[in-house]
């Protein structure tokens, strides 16, 4: 795997002032970045060191999804992350969502839409995705967390690819005007991501969470044990657990799976 030692350099001097993420690694093409810093992490590499890619050729998401990451078209980046236990796993991911939101911000002078558990969107089509994966040890201590994210800066020149076209969108499309630098916009979100990391497990920014977060207040499917149910989203409560009453008019808490308006799949 070659090493882009320019970007490298400008993504650290970025981070000069971020004490927690010191040391990164940008890579012109690799697999997948969170596979990277997984390997990095199990050769012990310090909390806080950033794997970034130009190109991931078996990028992924959630439930085993393929995530497509064309060459220069986004920006594909793992954070290595260390904690005493699993505990956080959520409020991680929900962190993520809404230090990206604002990096986005920062980047365009637009505001997305979160989707829980982990996608950012914008009129109901997917920007960006975040995927948190964990090892832990049989005590449950957590060994590392790597916490992976890919957004999409650029539409591809020669289209998206056919199973995500008419669902995907990207930052310039969303405001042209925009000069859409990954390294710039790399270092923004770290800065947010690093100040709300610090101050977990308190998680002041479920607010802001909650009030982005898409499925509020909306009638949602989603799955268990392979079975489709209907319920419709209250809250999200202080652990990023999605708050829902089902059919059967009874509370439950959601932490993972996949879910989608009734009306409007997304």
């Amino acid at each position: 795997m070659k090493r882009d030692l320019y970007a490298e350099k400008r993504l650290s001097e970025a981070l000069l002032n971020c004490s927690l993420f010191s040391k990164a690694l940008c890579y012109e093409s690799v697999g997948s970045t969170n596979d990277i810093a997984k390997e990095e992490a199990r050769r012990g590499a310090v909390e806080g060191t950033v794997v970034m890619a130009h190109e991931q050729t078996a990028g992924r998401g959630r439930m085993g999804r393929t995530f497509h990451s064309p060459l220069g078209d986004g920006l594909y980046m793992s954070l290595v992350l260390r904690l005493a236990s699993c505990d956080n796993l959520g409020l991680i991911t929900a962190g993520a969502a809404v230090s990206m939101r604002r990096a986005v911000y920062d980047v365009s002078g637009t505001w997305v839409d979160i989707k829980w558990v982990n996608d950012l969107l914008y009129e109901g089509k997917k920007l960006c995705g975040i995927l948190a994966e964990g090892q832990f040890s049989s005590e449950g201590d957590s060994l590392h967390i790597v916490l992976g994210v890919g957004i999409n800066l650029r539409r591809p020149a020669m289209g998206y690819h056919p199973d995500i076209q008419g669902k995907t969108i990207s930052l310039e499309e969303i405001n042209s005007t925009a000069e859409i630098d990954a390294i710039a916009l790399a270092a923004a979100f770290i800065r947010q991501f690093s100040a709300l990391y610090k101050a977990l497990p308190q998680a002041d920014f479920l607010s802001e969470y909650k009030e982005a977060c898409c499925l509020m207040g909306k009638e949602i499917r989603y799955q268990k044990e392979g079975i489709t149910y209907r319920g419709r989203v209250m809250d999200i409560d202080d652990e990023a657990g999605l708050v829902i009453v089902n059919e059967r008019g009874e509370r439950e808490v959601l932490f993972m799976g996949e879910v989608s308006l009734v009306r409007e799949d997304i």
